[in-house]
């Protein structure tokens, strides 16, 4: 009643407009996830039953919410819209959509024509892009900032400002079998050793010392606890955790040090230029590698091949070094347009829902990734692989959520690719800087 009786009031203190929920061939009505996939449809509608109409064409009352359905995010967040609605008397519509580029995309194009939802989840480094586009309104997360992870509150934080509610972070970490390495390696230096040994025992596979995706194309954001590890970075961090767009460290002296080392070891079979996701994931659980550097998203795979032999361990820092291996955090967060057509429920649902325990431990039971609230995260981590992945992850960085971060990744991972085989670091580190820096110009 508490909660009917604040909406409520709030309702009719402010005059709000709501268009239907979804556009193109998105139903409107209310539909399951589940008919939702077996249709193929890339989005459909889905909102609570119980609510009045049904979750029909919206209304003052409805709450409009986009969210990701390629993995579990979309089915954590689905019930509890819901469960909150019905309380408060008010009707909840999940629009879901196949992956976050359709999602992204949608809000983009929304956002001249008004179609945009009430609150929308996805991963923080869209930040950038968005606000380019004028499409993210403050959200002041108050009395609560000390309830979240400090990093997961830098993430969402831009020109000053948090811009969403962050709920989950993810990072890379090293993954390690224990009949390869019974510990967690203290230092680089260790786990390289423990790799030559493996590989000169003809254990393990000349290349994957220690399993790193590059590829082709490279893949800067798996190279970045070894990249910074040696002095390296994207874009340097201020004081308050935000990024100097100006300072762009790919040709730095740290990154040419971390090249000139990627190098070194992958003539040493510790790294090797065309290992790919596949070919590293194959190595790690058929025991051909003892290590491998990858997300919680391997762990199904990597916990049914080696069962408790699995173990996810920090990736240290090279002994004596000044230097932090520091993995990109990425920062799951629910956002509230500057359109939105409910902004008073948005901003509701925000504030006295989303901002608690009991949500943020709900949706870490449907889509297990390690909270950036703090409650939240101290419970999951009873699971030694959330809590090594979450412990690893708070010192790290988030990933750079300026517009100018888009335009890295392609010449960073094509020189690491192109240093792996054996290009001169020096000299291929700094010719990536000024394509970078050249692609950048306009928008600094």
């Amino acid at each position: 009643m508490r909660r009917m009786l604040k909406i409520g009031l709030a309702l009719a203190a402010v005059p709000l407009v709501i268009s239907a929920c979804s556009s193109g061939s998105s139903s409107s009505s209310t539909t399951s996830a589940a008919s939702s996939a077996a249709t193929g449809a890339s989005s459909a509608a889905s909102g609570s039953a119980a609510a009045t109409g049904g979750g029909a064409a919206g209304g003052a009352s409805t709450l409009t919410v986009w969210a990701d359905n390629s993995a579990n995010t979309a089915k954590a967040i689905q019930p509890l819209c819901e469960k909150w609605a019905a309380e408060s008397g008010v009707t909840c519509v999940v629009r879901m959509f196949n992956g976050g580029t359709e999602l992204q995309n949608a809000l983009i194009q929304g956002n001249s024509t008004g179609d945009v939802p009430d609150v929308f989840e996805g991963p923080h480094d869209q930040i950038g892009r968005f606000q380019q586009n004028g499409i993210l309104a403050p959200v002041d997360l108050g009395a609560n900032t000390d309830k979240f992870i400090q990093a997961a509150v830098q993430g969402v934080t831009y020109n000053g400002a948090t811009v969403g509610v962050p709920w989950a972070m993810e990072n890379v970490a090293l993954l390690t079998n224990k009949a390869l390495s019974p510990t967690c390696p203290a230092t680089l230096d260790e786990a390289v050793s423990n790799a030559e040994a493996l590989i000169a025992a003809g254990t393990v596979q000349s290349g994957l010392g220690i399993g790193m995706q590059i590829g082709a194309t490279g893949d800067g954001y798996h190279w970045q606890p070894l990249f910074s590890a040696d002095g390296g970075y994207a874009f340097k961090q201020n004081a308050d955790g935000t990024f100097d767009a100006k300072d762009m460290g790919i040709g730095s002296e740290g990154a040419i040090a971390a090249a000139k080392r990627l190098q070194d070891l992958t003539a040493k079979g510790i790294f090797g230029a065309n290992v790919s996701f596949d070919i590293a994931k194959e190595a790690f659980t058929t025991g051909k590698s003892p290590y491998w550097i990858t997300g919680p998203w391997a762990i199904p795979d990597a916990k049914a091949a080696l069962g408790d032999n699995l173990m996810v361990c920090a990736i240290p820092n090279w002994e004596g070094s000044q230097y932090k291996s520091q993995p990109f955090i990425g920062v799951r967060a629910f956002f509230q347009p500057n359109n939105a057509k409910n902004p008073v429920l948005a901003s509701t649902f925000l504030s006295d829902e989303v901002q608690t325990t009991e949500f943020m431990d709900a949706m870490f039971a449907v889509d297990p990734r390690p909270p950036a609230w703090k409650a939240s995260f101290e419970t999951a981590a009873a699971d030694p692989i959330i809590k090594a992945f979450g412990e690893y992850g708070q010192q790290g960085i988030p990933m750079p959520s300026i517009p100018q971060m888009s335009n890295v990744f392609e010449d960073w991972g094509l020189a690491e690719f192109q240093v792996a085989g054996g290009a001169d670091p020096t000299t291929t580190m700094q010719n990536a800087a000024t394509s970078i820096n050249q692609r950048n110009a306009s928008l600094n």
